[in-house]
């Protein structure tokens, strides 16, 4: 499970759920949700925290999403103006691929997957 602490729970909630498409979920409130990913995994989400200092070098946590296709969903959040650390997703094995975005809140959010 990882936990999401976000400045704004609208912008972040538009992001989670709409860019990345995770759309099973449980209102917590008006300024938080739980959102169910898979059968054993999750992720809390709320709002109405203060901005941390932002940056790729910066000191926090991050989580990382599998996905079929790290190209894929580097364009999907190309179209969508999301800020990526990369250029491209790296590739790190003969058929992984990886990368890092920053979400509304600027915390990073990694990706995992084929090419």
């Amino acid at each position: 499970m990882a936990s999401v602490y976000a400045e704004d729970y609208d912008d972040s909630f538009r992001f989670y759920n709409g860019v990345l498409g995770l759309d099973d979920f449980n209102p917590m409130g008006d300024k938080a949700c739980f959102f169910n990913i898979g059968d054993e995994q999750g992720m809390y989400l709320e709002g109405g925290h203060e901005p941390a200092d932002s940056g790729a070098d910066s000191a926090k946590a991050s989580f990382t999403f599998k996905v079929d296709s790290a190209s894929a969903m580097f364009v999907k959040l190309k179209k969508n103006g999301v800020r990526t650390v990369q250029k491209e997703p790296m590739k790190m094995s003969e058929d992984i691929f990886w990368f890092q975005c920053f979400d509304p809140s600027d915390n990073l959010v990694e990706f995992i997957g084929g090419e």
